[in-house]
């Protein structure tokens, strides 16, 4: 059986695409801070930087 997703970090509430370094056990979403990430496929885009500006303001 072949998976027709590839397979990326992301945050485990939101399944939004995180980045992570080999190094660093924690990755930053911007939508819930320092999560532990997990290996999946992305269900959800990126948040629109708009959103981001809003939320941090």
């Amino acid at each position: 059986m072949q998976v027709s997703q590839q397979i990326y970090m992301v945050c485990p509430h939101c399944k939004r695409p995180v980045a992570v370094t080999r190094e660093q056990p924690y990755a930053h979403c911007a939508e819930h801070g320092n999560i532990v990430p997990m290996r999946s496929a992305v269900a959800n885009p990126p948040l629109p930087r708009v959103l981001l500006e809003e939320a941090n303001a």
